[in-house]
């Protein structure tokens, strides 16, 4: 039986984070929800938090690692009476 040549495996390079992403995540509570029984009552209670959130948004990345920040993305979800905006920022 003939012996294989023992080759050598070098592991991937590894990939270093771009560290001009972050990830900034704000929320605001929902009136009490026994209050907002149907999508009528929601819809506006809804948009009246994230024109909360839309009004902390700006100075919020501007306070983040010395600004320069800007909002790449975003994700809403209502959860459990609680808005919770994230957004991808990229500098």
């Amino acid at each position: 039986m003939e012996m294989q040549p023992e080759t050598s495996l070098s592991a991937p390079p590894v990939m270093a984070v771009d560290s001009e992403y972050r990830v900034l995540c704000l929320t605001r509570r929902l009136k009490m929800p026994g209050l907002l029984e149907t999508m009528t009552d929601q819809a506006p209670e809804v948009r009246r938090v994230m024109a909360q959130i839309e009004e902390d948004l700006g100075p919020s990345i501007a306070a983040l690692d010395g600004g320069g920040w800007e909002a790449i993305s975003h994700s809403i979800t209502v959860y459990n009476g609680l808005v919770i905006a994230t957004f991808l920022l990229h500098r």
